[in-house]
């Protein structure tokens, strides 16, 4: 799957969504709002996805396979147990791979961290962490709320590099 054709659905089912809540609300038709609010209600979007979009361009970007961790942020008062537990493995896959593969960590509190909810493709519980292997764009594999074996991720990896 496409990192940014999925992200452009997101993006747009999240639209659709606040056109239908905005045309409930105010008793209009979704004409309507378009029509009357269209260009707030892009702003709002934009501004909305600005993290997620500065996340995506950065990724793809790289011309090497990209390991993406999406983790509790280590300033929180709450720890990620899962999170603790599965960052061994990542740090033993940068020793593995070092610069052959490029390592993008994002905290779930940022708003790059919204790029969670749009991966995460309703497969299992939506628990963190949320690791990918992308290359060329394309989310190879994600796993989601736990700890993934080095090897697991060497069988996405190996191909690639």
């Amino acid at each position: 799957m496409k990192l940014k054709t999925i992200v452009t659905q997101h993006q747009q089912a999240f639209k659709e969504k606040v056109v239908q809540t905005l045309a409930a609300k105010y008793s209009m038709s979704l004409e309507r709002v378009v029509e009357e609010h269209g260009s707030v209600i892009e702003r709002y979007i934009q501004e909305k996805y600005k993290g997620v979009a500065r996340a995506v361009s950065k990724i793809l970007e790289f011309k090497r396979p990209v390991v993406l961790n999406i983790r509790r942020d280590p300033c929180n008062d709450t720890v990620c147990v899962i999170c603790e537990r599965d960052q061994p493995n990542i740090e033993e896959l940068q020793r593995l791979y070092g610069d052959r593969v490029v390592f993008y960590e994002i905290y779930d509190s940022s708003s790059e961290g919204a790029l969670y909810h749009i991966i995460h493709q309703g497969e299992g519980e939506k628990l963190l962490p949320l690791t990918a292997v992308i290359h060329k764009g394309d989310v190879k594999k994600y796993w989601s709320g736990r700890p993934v074996g080095v090897e697991e991720y060497r069988k996405y990896l190996d191909v690639l590099v």
